[in-house]
């Protein structure tokens, strides 16, 4: 049946946190975690998957994923293989002349990745580009309706993408998206809020995205939403993006987001990703963890690592 005001609304397992931080510092070779919060009061289960974030500076770190093969009564995670790369747990002095010596906290944000609930495709594929393709926006060099060729590209990579549009809106909520995200064309992404104007009642909450190669929860043209507690990990380009700069009055609240490669590295570049409409959000240039154009929304609490910028 048709609908003036069509709604999407998508509920999984209600996981109380989606996220911690580590309350005790991983060295290599540890095969348990223990964190700042109980796993069972969190929701977390045996047999999900979890990412730990990287603590190095500069961008340099790794980061690992893991599955939990236990829980112990103290609540420390038994892991299914042992851990790599050194990610803190620590109190920071403070350093600033006159100010209130408080501690900065710098730990590593474990997040949880799985959910009952899967939106998933195929492999990721390649396609060539198509010259005879029209131009989204002036100067983008890209399209909605392809690949188009551009000075920058002469392939697109394609997973699944997500929108809600035009109207109407979207409450998609404990829900795992992965493969998802098409490189090279206009608008394709994980989650996105297209131009529904006013929409109080458009919520991403508590989401898990992995896997993306063209950016993760895009909010454009759209203003009143929410986008909070949702966890993003090996996003290629921009985690968060706020798009045109009109936007206004959404709230992003306690998301985060995890680059888990180093930004040096000769093969993936950290979490950059060439070919896109936007070269300061998601290339090499600036690729940045949340990316906005616009000023007039709320952020709140949010957690960024291992991107080129927050």
């Amino acid at each position: 049946m048709d609908s003036d005001y069509p709604v999407i609304d998508i509920n999984g397992h209600e996981l109380k946190r989606t996220w911690s931080l580590l309350s005790e510092p991983l060295r290599h070779g540890d095969e348990t975690v223990k964190l700042m919060h109980d796993p069972n009061l969190m929701g977390w289960r045996v047999g999900d998957r979890i990412g730990i974030a990287p603590t190095d500076k500069t961008s340099s770190g790794h980061g690992e994923a893991f599955t939990i093969i236990g829980i112990d009564k103290g609540g420390s995670l038994m892991l299914d293989k042992r851990v790599q790369y050194v990610h803190e747990a620590k109190f920071a002095p403070a350093h600033t002349p006159g100010g209130n010596n408080i501690p900065a906290l710098m730990s590593a944000e474990v997040i949880n990745l799985s959910r009952n609930i899967i939106i998933t495709g195929d492999e990721f594929r390649h396609v060539p580009c198509d010259s005879s393709l029209p131009e989204a926006i002036p100067g983008e060099e890209t399209s909605t309706q392809g690949c188009r060729c551009s000075s920058f590209r002469k392939a697109c990579t394609l997973g699944l993408h997500t929108a809600a549009m035009h109207g109407g809106t979207a409450r998609i909520q404990n829900t795992r998206v992965e493969r998802c995200g098409q490189r090279g064309i206009e608008g394709k992404y994980c989650l996105h809020f297209h131009k529904l104007h006013d929409c109080p009642t458009c919520l991403f909450k508590s989401n898990a995205i992995e896997g993306s190669h063209n950016r993760g929860i895009i909010i454009h043209s759209t203003h009143s939403s929410t986008v909070e507690e949702n966890v993003l990990y090996n996003v290629r380009g921009a985690g968060i993006y706020i798009e045109d700069g009109n936007e206004m009055y959404n709230s992003l609240n306690y998301n985060t987001v995890i680059c888990p490669f180093p930004f040096n590295d000769n093969s993936l570049h950290g979490c950059t990703i060439p070919g896109t409409s936007n070269r300061i959000a998601d290339t090499s240039d600036n690729q940045s963890g949340i990316f906005s154009l616009a000023s007039t929304n709320s952020l709140l609490g949010n957690r960024v690592s291992n991107s080129f910028n927050g």
